[in-house]
């Protein structure tokens, strides 16, 4: 949330402004146009200025996505994933990234595109990322989705001879073994014969036998959740149930000893509006702290 004088804020919004005219001004180059949009960024992101971060980009994606309906190409499906990570990242500042979840929806299509004409670098820096976002908010099944996105991308990639990517980060099938079997093992059907036939055949049978049990160790080592949150009834009102928390909180959030507040709200919500008993982490790990 930006909190600084009414005058700074006027200034970061003006200075929005003049960077959109800027971005479809045909006479400036594109250099010009990515300089002048990083460095808007990086003070929005420097300011905390996550509120005018969000209203910019969602403004910026739909005039991407609208580009990109109109006459789809590789460049503007990158254009659009990057903005969409960029959304992400100002909306896990406000401690809401499950807002980012329709605009990732609407970028299916131009994923799908990038994975379809083999833009494996691009595919996997998204899918990563994105899994991230969903697995920060206990969002499994959509974080697996990614994560097996971006194993694929990954295993393309290094079928490439492709070590190393362009921004220095090491290629490591490992590494995106453990991130797919920690987000399998928090869903109801844990990780599939098919997946483990796979990751078996990639890695080698001892190789994944020891990221298997690093990933579970690592699993079994986190705070017990409520098993109810497995099922296809709460499944199916995630969404909703954190638009209902946010309300009920005033929208106010991270703040020390939040989380007891968000599960108290949750537990509520979830009998009177949904008729589901749920019991908060507190409940089940009487022994373990939060703040």
């Amino acid at each position: 949330m930006f909190n600084k004088d009414e005058s700074s804020h006027q200034e970061l919004v003006q200075r929005g402004i003049e960077l959109e005219h800027l971005l479809q001004s045909t006479d400036h180059s594109e250099q010009d146009k990515q300089a002048a949009l990083m460095d808007y960024l990086n003070l929005l992101n420097s300011e905390r200025a996550s509120d005018l971060g969000i209203t910019f980009t969602e403004r910026m994606l739909e005039r991407i996505m609208a580009a990109f309906e109109a006459h789809p190409t590789a460049d503007l499906a990158v254009d659009q994933l990057y903005t969409c990570l960029l959304l992400q990242q100002f909306h896990s500042m406000q401690f809401d990234s499950w807002r980012a979840h329709p605009a990732i929806e609407k970028c299916q299509n131009a994923l799908t595109m990038l994975e379809a004409e083999g833009r494996w670098s691009d595919c996997l820096r998204y899918c990563q990322d994105t899994a991230n976002t969903y697995a920060e908010n206990h969002f499994w099944p959509e974080a697996l989705a990614y994560s097996r996105r971006a194993y694929s991308s990954m295993r393309e990639l290094i079928k490439q001879n492709i070590k190393v990517l362009e921004n220095g980060e090491l290629l490591d099938l490992t590494d995106s073994a453990f991130s797919l079997i920690t987000c399998a093992l928090h869903t109801a059907d844990g990780v599939t014969p098919e997946m483990e036939a796979i990751m078996q055949k990639d890695l080698g049978s001892e190789a994944y036998s020891a990221v298997y049990e690093e990933a579970k160790d690592a699993a079994d080592s986190e705070p017990v959740t409520d098993p109810v949150e497995l099922t296809a009834e709460y499944l199916a009102i995630r969404f909703e149930l954190e638009e209902k928390i946010d309300e009920a909180l005033e929208h106010e959030r991270g703040y020390y000893d939040y989380c007891k507040e968000y599960w108290m709200a949750k537990r509520m919500i979830l009998r009177s509006d949904y008729g589901i008993r749920w019991k908060s982490p507190i409940v089940l790990n009487p022994n373990d702290e939060f703040h």
